[in-house]
């Protein structure tokens, strides 16, 4: 969900954007509302909002003044205004978008909907950075950037036990206990963790040979791990593992 401020001198402007916003944009979360320059910079400073719906004439300071006291704009400004006039100067401020007043219903949805596509496109680029950052010999300190459905985990390999197939996901299993539902298949960890002493034992199991305390002798044998869970290795594993052991 993204947080959103609203910065309107206006009473009336700051209830009914509220209201907009809450009826036609669950996708934001109204984090805080001030009625001048001063109130929104403490806001800016406490809430690190994703959006500003800023106002431009505000008693005391406008809004590009606002924007001028800031040493780094890294939210979105979308700018709130009953002039039209503003809108070259907005630009300058590298404005988002530029709402007249009375705000008509849908300029504003397809303002909302250009946010949520900008913020879709922008946490793509950051789980690509992540990903490309976490293949072998690119691995910065040693960790792995794991995404699953809420989040990216940055995980250290050396705390991972193993990682188990699960159709299109893969549930990776930690030293603490924990387990994430990575939203990726097992052979993409396979292909990111092969040369961090990781070991395909099974079609459903890929183990961190760091972690492995012992080997079962059977038609496949199984191995347990550090924390005693047991995994079968498939016979057409095994000597390839056994091998590898040996290394």
């Amino acid at each position: 969900m993204l947080k959103a401020i609203i910065i309107d001198d206006e009473p009336k402007g700051r209830s009914i954007l509220q209201q907009l916003l809450t009826l036609h944009a669950p996708q934001l979360h109204i984090a805080g509302i001030a009625a001048n320059a001063d109130e929104g910079l403490l806001l800016i400073d406490s809430h690190k909002p994703d959006i500003v719906f800023l106002d431009v004439e505000m008693p005391g300071k406008s809004g590009f003044d606002l924007l001028r006291e800031l040493n780094n704009i890294d939210f979105k400004v979308v700018f709130v205004s009953a002039h039209n006039h503003y809108s070259l100067k907005a630009i300058k401020f590298h404005a988002f978008d530029y709402l007249l007043k009375p705000i008509d219903l849908d300029e504003l949805k397809q303002t909302i909907a250009k946010l949520l596509q900008s913020a879709q496109s922008r946490s793509q680029e950051q789980l690509q950075e992540m990903l490309t950052a976490s293949k072998p010999g690119n691995t910065e300190f040693g960790k792995i950037a794991i995404p699953s459905l809420s989040s990216i985990d940055l995980i250290n390999v050396d705390d991972i036990l193993y990682c188990e197939a699960s159709s299109n996901n893969t549930f990776v299993y930690l030293v603490n206990n924990k387990k994430i539902v990575a939203t990726k298949n097992l052979k993409e960890y396979e292909d990111i963790l092969v040369n961090h002493r990781f070991f395909r034992i099974h079609h459903a199991y890929l183990v961190n040979l760091k972690h492995v305390a012992r080997y079962i002798k059977g038609e496949g044998g199984s191995v347990v791990l550090s924390n005693q869970k047991e995994l079968e290795v498939s016979r057409r594993k095994k000597q390839d593992f056994l091998n590898t052991l040996k290394q």
